[in-house]
Protein backbone atom coordinates (compact mmCIF):
# COMPACT_ATOMS: atom_id res chain seq x y z
CA UNK A 1 0.00 0.00 0.00
CA UNK A 2 2.78 2.47 0.87
CA UNK A 3 4.21 2.57 -2.65
CA UNK A 4 0.86 3.81 -3.95
CA UNK A 5 0.79 6.62 -1.39
CA UNK A 6 4.41 7.72 -1.04
CA UNK A 7 5.91 6.76 -4.38
CA UNK A 8 9.59 5.91 -4.93
CA UNK A 9 11.98 8.02 -2.80
CA UNK A 10 14.10 10.72 -4.44
CA UNK A 11 12.78 10.30 -7.96
CA UNK A 12 10.12 12.86 -8.87
CA UNK A 13 6.98 14.50 -7.44
CA UNK A 14 4.67 11.65 -6.52
CA UNK A 15 1.53 13.47 -5.36
CA UNK A 16 -0.92 14.91 -7.88
CA UNK A 17 -2.90 18.09 -7.49
CA UNK A 18 -5.75 16.09 -5.95
CA UNK A 19 -3.48 14.63 -3.29
CA UNK A 20 -2.17 18.11 -2.50
CA UNK A 21 -5.76 19.35 -2.31
CA UNK A 22 -6.36 16.59 0.23
CA UNK A 23 -3.75 18.17 2.49
CA UNK A 24 -5.81 21.36 2.47
CA UNK A 25 -9.21 19.69 2.84
CA UNK A 26 -8.15 17.35 5.63
CA UNK A 27 -7.33 20.43 7.70
CA UNK A 28 -10.82 21.79 7.12
CA UNK A 29 -12.37 18.37 7.76
CA UNK A 30 -10.48 17.59 10.95
CA UNK A 31 -10.62 21.14 12.23
CA UNK A 32 -14.35 21.44 11.59
CA UNK A 33 -14.89 18.11 13.39
CA UNK A 34 -13.01 19.46 16.42
CA UNK A 35 -15.02 22.68 16.32
CA UNK A 36 -18.34 20.85 15.94
CA UNK A 37 -17.40 18.48 18.78
CA UNK A 38 -16.60 21.34 21.17
CA UNK A 39 -19.88 23.09 20.30
CA UNK A 40 -21.74 19.79 20.78
CA UNK A 41 -20.16 19.12 24.17
CA UNK A 42 -21.08 22.65 25.24
CA UNK A 43 -24.58 22.37 23.74
CA UNK A 44 -23.96 25.58 21.80
CA UNK A 45 -26.88 26.77 19.62
CA UNK A 46 -24.58 26.92 16.56
CA UNK A 47 -23.65 23.25 16.78
CA UNK A 48 -25.96 21.90 14.04
CA UNK A 49 -24.54 24.27 11.44
CA UNK A 50 -21.01 23.10 12.19
CA UNK A 51 -22.01 19.45 12.38
CA UNK A 52 -23.29 19.69 8.81
CA UNK A 53 -20.12 21.51 7.72
CA UNK A 54 -17.91 18.91 9.40
CA UNK A 55 -19.76 16.09 7.65
CA UNK A 56 -19.56 17.79 4.27
CA UNK A 57 -15.84 18.59 4.55
CA UNK A 58 -15.03 15.05 5.70
CA UNK A 59 -16.97 13.50 2.82
CA UNK A 60 -15.37 15.86 0.31
CA UNK A 61 -11.87 15.20 1.64
CA UNK A 62 -12.31 11.43 1.62
CA UNK A 63 -13.62 11.56 -1.95
CA UNK A 64 -10.66 13.69 -3.10
CA UNK A 65 -8.21 11.34 -1.34
CA UNK A 66 -9.81 8.36 -3.05
CA UNK A 67 -10.00 10.03 -6.47
CA UNK A 68 -6.36 11.14 -6.31
CA UNK A 69 -5.00 7.70 -5.47
CA UNK A 70 -3.47 5.50 -8.17
CA UNK A 71 -4.77 2.57 -6.11
CA UNK A 72 -8.38 3.73 -5.93
CA UNK A 73 -9.67 0.58 -7.62
CA UNK A 74 -7.52 -1.73 -5.48
CA UNK A 75 -8.76 -3.48 -2.37
CA UNK A 76 -5.81 -1.97 -0.48
CA UNK A 77 -7.78 1.29 -0.25
CA UNK A 78 -10.65 -0.42 1.57
CA UNK A 79 -8.29 -2.54 3.66
CA UNK A 80 -7.49 0.59 5.68
CA UNK A 81 -10.88 0.20 7.34
CA UNK A 82 -10.27 -3.46 8.21
CA UNK A 83 -6.60 -3.43 9.17
CA UNK A 84 -4.58 -2.48 12.22
CA UNK A 85 -1.58 -0.49 10.96
CA UNK A 86 -0.69 2.10 13.64
CA UNK A 87 2.72 2.67 11.98
CA UNK A 88 0.98 4.06 8.87
CA UNK A 89 -0.08 7.73 9.22
CA UNK A 90 -2.79 7.32 6.59
CA UNK A 91 -4.36 4.59 8.73
CA UNK A 92 -4.69 7.07 11.60
CA UNK A 93 -6.08 9.73 9.26
CA UNK A 94 -8.61 7.34 7.75
CA UNK A 95 -9.93 6.13 11.09
CA UNK A 96 -9.87 9.62 12.61
CA UNK A 97 -12.04 11.04 9.83
CA UNK A 98 -14.28 7.97 9.73
CA UNK A 99 -15.00 8.00 13.46
CA UNK A 100 -15.70 11.74 13.38
CA UNK A 101 -18.03 11.29 10.39
CA UNK A 102 -19.89 8.45 12.12
CA UNK A 103 -20.40 10.59 15.22
CA UNK A 104 -21.65 13.51 13.13
CA UNK A 105 -24.10 11.26 11.30
CA UNK A 106 -25.47 9.69 14.48
CA UNK A 107 -26.06 13.06 16.13
CA UNK A 108 -27.82 14.50 13.08
CA UNK A 109 -29.94 11.36 12.62
CA UNK A 110 -31.27 11.58 16.18
CA UNK A 111 -33.94 13.97 14.92
CA UNK A 112 -35.44 11.28 12.67
CA UNK A 113 -34.45 8.03 14.42
CA UNK A 114 -35.78 7.97 18.01
CA UNK A 115 -33.77 4.84 18.83
CA UNK A 116 -30.53 6.79 18.41
CA UNK A 117 -31.53 9.16 21.20
CA UNK A 118 -30.42 6.47 23.65
CA UNK A 119 -26.79 7.10 22.64
CA UNK A 120 -25.35 9.77 24.98
CA UNK A 121 -24.50 12.88 23.02
CA UNK A 122 -21.52 13.48 25.28
CA UNK A 123 -20.09 10.15 24.12
CA UNK A 124 -20.59 10.98 20.45
CA UNK A 125 -19.12 14.43 20.94
CA UNK A 126 -16.05 12.95 22.63
CA UNK A 127 -15.51 10.41 19.84
CA UNK A 128 -15.87 13.22 17.29
CA UNK A 129 -13.36 15.35 19.18
CA UNK A 130 -10.77 12.57 19.35
CA UNK A 131 -11.29 11.68 15.67
CA UNK A 132 -10.96 15.32 14.67
CA UNK A 133 -7.75 15.76 16.68
CA UNK A 134 -6.27 12.66 15.03
CA UNK A 135 -7.20 14.07 11.62
CA UNK A 136 -5.52 17.38 12.55
CA UNK A 137 -2.30 15.61 13.52
CA UNK A 138 -2.22 13.15 10.60
CA UNK A 139 -0.97 15.45 7.76
CA UNK A 140 2.12 16.58 9.65
CA UNK A 141 2.96 13.01 10.65
CA UNK A 142 2.43 11.77 7.08
CA UNK A 143 4.98 14.32 5.82
CA UNK A 144 7.58 13.91 8.56
CA UNK A 145 7.87 10.13 8.05
CA UNK A 146 9.38 10.88 4.62
CA UNK A 147 12.89 11.27 6.04
CA UNK A 148 14.41 11.65 2.59
CA UNK A 149 12.44 14.88 2.11
CA UNK A 150 14.27 17.27 4.48
CA UNK A 151 11.96 20.22 3.81
CA UNK A 152 9.32 18.20 5.67
CA UNK A 153 10.95 18.39 9.09
CA UNK A 154 9.43 18.19 12.58
CA UNK A 155 7.91 21.68 12.21
CA UNK A 156 5.21 20.08 10.05
CA UNK A 157 3.84 18.49 13.23
CA UNK A 158 2.92 21.97 14.48
CA UNK A 159 2.38 23.99 11.31
CA UNK A 160 -0.34 21.75 9.88
CA UNK A 161 -2.60 21.54 12.97
CA UNK A 162 -2.29 25.28 13.65
CA UNK A 163 -3.06 26.29 10.06
CA UNK A 164 -6.02 23.90 10.08
CA UNK A 165 -7.46 25.71 13.10
CA UNK A 166 -6.74 29.02 11.37
CA UNK A 167 -8.78 27.87 8.36
CA UNK A 168 -11.82 26.57 10.25
CA UNK A 169 -11.97 29.59 12.55
CA UNK A 170 -11.79 31.81 9.45
CA UNK A 171 -14.75 29.92 7.99
CA UNK A 172 -16.62 30.42 11.27
CA UNK A 173 -15.93 34.17 11.13
CA UNK A 174 -17.09 34.35 7.52
CA UNK A 175 -20.33 32.71 8.68
CA UNK A 176 -20.79 35.42 11.28
CA UNK A 177 -19.88 33.49 14.44
CA UNK A 178 -18.54 36.27 16.64
CA UNK A 179 -17.16 33.83 19.23
CA UNK A 180 -14.53 32.65 16.71
CA UNK A 181 -12.76 36.01 16.51
CA UNK A 182 -10.64 35.73 19.67
CA UNK A 183 -9.45 32.23 18.76
CA UNK A 184 -8.74 33.24 15.17
CA UNK A 185 -6.48 36.05 16.41
CA UNK A 186 -4.56 33.54 18.53
CA UNK A 187 -4.27 31.05 15.65
CA UNK A 188 -3.04 33.78 13.30
CA UNK A 189 -0.44 34.99 15.82
CA UNK A 190 0.91 31.47 16.35
CA UNK A 191 0.98 30.89 12.58
CA UNK A 192 3.04 34.04 12.01
CA UNK A 193 5.49 32.96 14.71
CA UNK A 194 5.81 29.52 13.09
CA UNK A 195 6.35 31.05 9.65
CA UNK A 196 9.24 33.12 11.02
CA UNK A 197 10.79 30.14 12.82
CA UNK A 198 10.43 27.43 10.17
CA UNK A 199 13.07 28.60 7.61
CA UNK A 200 15.60 28.78 10.45
CA UNK A 201 15.20 25.03 11.01
CA UNK A 202 16.28 24.17 7.45
CA UNK A 203 19.92 23.56 6.66
CA UNK A 204 22.20 23.23 3.65
CA UNK A 205 20.67 22.20 0.36
CA UNK A 206 17.22 21.87 1.93
CA UNK A 207 17.23 25.58 2.77
CA UNK A 208 18.53 26.51 -0.69
CA UNK A 209 15.86 24.36 -2.32
CA UNK A 210 13.12 25.90 -0.18
CA UNK A 211 14.30 29.46 -0.83
CA UNK A 212 14.51 28.87 -4.57
CA UNK A 213 11.27 26.95 -5.10
CA UNK A 214 8.90 28.11 -2.37
CA UNK A 215 9.96 31.42 -0.87
CA UNK A 216 7.67 33.62 -2.96
CA UNK A 217 4.49 31.70 -2.09
CA UNK A 218 5.66 31.23 1.49
CA UNK A 219 6.28 34.95 1.96
CA UNK A 220 2.97 35.84 0.32
CA UNK A 221 1.10 33.46 2.61
CA UNK A 222 2.91 34.90 5.61
CA UNK A 223 2.03 38.47 4.62
CA UNK A 224 -1.64 37.54 4.20
CA UNK A 225 -1.80 36.02 7.67
CA UNK A 226 0.13 38.94 9.20
CA UNK A 227 -2.17 41.50 7.57
CA UNK A 228 -5.17 39.50 8.78
CA UNK A 229 -3.76 39.73 12.30
CA UNK A 230 -3.64 43.51 12.02
CA UNK A 231 -7.08 43.92 10.41
CA UNK A 232 -9.23 41.98 12.87
CA UNK A 233 -11.47 45.01 13.37
CA UNK A 234 -12.81 43.98 9.97
CA UNK A 235 -13.57 40.32 10.79
CA UNK A 236 -14.67 39.12 7.36
CA UNK A 237 -11.71 40.67 5.54
CA UNK A 238 -9.31 39.34 8.15
CA UNK A 239 -10.89 35.90 7.95
CA UNK A 240 -10.63 35.83 4.16
CA UNK A 241 -6.96 36.82 4.24
CA UNK A 242 -6.16 34.31 6.97
CA UNK A 243 -7.94 31.53 5.12
CA UNK A 244 -6.13 32.33 1.85
CA UNK A 245 -2.77 32.47 3.62
CA UNK A 246 -3.28 29.13 5.38
CA UNK A 247 -4.44 27.39 2.19
CA UNK A 248 -1.49 28.77 0.20
CA UNK A 249 0.97 27.76 2.89
CA UNK A 250 -0.26 24.17 3.14
CA UNK A 251 -0.35 23.78 -0.64
CA UNK A 252 3.17 25.16 -1.05
CA UNK A 253 4.72 23.01 1.69
CA UNK A 254 3.32 19.83 0.17
CA UNK A 255 4.34 20.73 -3.38
CA UNK A 256 7.82 22.07 -2.63
CA UNK A 257 8.62 19.41 -0.05
CA UNK A 258 8.21 16.52 -2.50
CA UNK A 259 10.28 18.10 -5.28
CA UNK A 260 13.90 17.27 -4.60
CA UNK A 261 16.80 19.46 -5.66
CA UNK A 262 20.02 17.68 -6.72
CA UNK A 263 21.74 16.16 -3.74
CA UNK A 264 18.68 15.98 -1.52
Amino acid sequence: MSEFFYGIPNTEPFWTGLKTLHYVLVGLAGGMAVLAAILTLRQHPDRNRYLWLAGLFILLDMFVLWAGSSARWYFSQFWLFLSFEPRAPIWWGTWGLSSALASVGLILLKTWVPLLKRIPEMLLGTVMLVGGLVALAYPGIALVVNENRPVWNEMMLVIFPVTALLMVLAVAMLLGSAWARRWEVMAAAVTVALLVAYPLTLQGEAREHFMREGLLVYATAGVLVAVALVLFRNPRLAAGLGLAGAVGLRWMLVQVGQIQAPGL
